[in-house]
This record gives C-alpha cells, structure tokens and sequence, in this order.
C-alpha cells in the first residue's frame, strides 16, 4: 500500500470514530436520582432491544462468574411476578426478565422490567425495592442489593456478600450503566 494510501486510511478511520462518538450518548440525561428525564424535563427511554439482550451486554461487561440462567417472567403469573420482582401489580409494566443462579444455594438475582412509560420507572423501583424478598432461596439471602433505573428500563440485583469474589451489586450496576450509555435515571 502507498504512503498517501495509509493516511487516507488512517484519516477515513479517525473520521468515522470521531462521527460514531456522538452515537448513543445519554441525551443530556441528568444522574442526580431525581426521576428519570432530560434537563428540559422529557423523559429518557432506557436501552432498546429484547430485555434479555440487555442482560447478554450486561453480562459482556461483568461476567457474574457463577452459573446463570435468563428466563422470562409470565407477566400473568402473580406469584412468579411477585417472587421475581417483589411488584403485586403488573399494571405499569410491559415485561419483565429474571437471570438467577442456576445453584439455589447461591443467592443471586438480576430481574430486568421494561416499564409503560420513562415516568414509570421511578415508583416501579421503589415497589420493587419494597417488596422483593431476599431470603427467597433456601438457606441463603442476599444481603448486597440494589434498584435502579435506566429511562424505561428498571434492574433489580441482589447478591448474597458470600459471592463478592464473584460479583458484586455495584460490579452489575456498573455495567448496567455502561450498557446505558453512562448515566442512570433513577439511583
């Protein structure tokens, strides 16, 4: 390849690196905690896609290092609803995903819920918060938990500390909000 050839190359190169910075930004998304919104007050949609990708890119980011598994909770299924979600009412969500360790003697859990509506997420996570049951799994709890919220997107993750050579509520966290584009709506 000619001199001239390899600094077009590497010029076309940087040109489309600078060009795809500007992809997938947050939107001028604030991460104060405050509900989820734009600086002028419109509401932010969280990660796109089937809800159990968004666990995939999560998982490319932290793998948990313990065997898990990815199902879909059956949105008609209260007690599976509640078990998963801790919600007693499905009527501000869409859908909803759970990753769990496939060892019950390992407490972990990662739920997933796409709300109606950015507005949503906010009240989806506290009631999540409130309601799930550490102590779901027999003979271990997660005591390392955590609610947040990504526009529409809300992810619930409780760990047992007995894992953190493992994985960690905030490692999950972290990498949720990478999936995000670096900002979190509701925290």
């Amino acid at each position: 390849m000619k001199k001239g050839s390899k600094k077009l190359l590497v010029l076309a190169c940087v040109t489309v690196m600078l060009l795809c910075t500007g992809c997938g930004g947050n939107g001028g998304n604030s991460a104060n905690g405050s509900g989820s919104g734009n600086n002028d007050g419109s509401a932010v949609n969280g990660p796109e896609g089937a809800l159990s990708d968004i666990v995939e890119q999560i998982y490319a980011i932290k793998d948990p290092t313990i065997g898990v598994g990815t199902i879909e909770i059956d949105l008609s299924d209260a007690d599976a609803v509640k078990m998963y979600t801790g919600l007693d009412s499905t009527d501000s969500i869409q859908e909803a995903v759970a990753s769990e360790a496939m060892i019950s003697a390992q407490a972990y859990s990662m739920v997933l819920v796409r709300t109606n509506s950015p507005e949503d997420a906010e009240a989806v996570a506290a009631d999540m918060k409130a309601g799930i049951n550490p102590a779901k799994w027999i003979c271990v709890e997660a005591d390392d938990l955590q609610v947040v919220a990504c526009g529409d997107v809300v992810l619930l993750i409780m760990v047992s500390s007995q894992l953190s050579d493992s994985v960690t509520s905030q490692e999950i966290v972290d990498a949720f909000r990478e999936v995000c584009g670096g900002t979190l709506t509701v925290e």
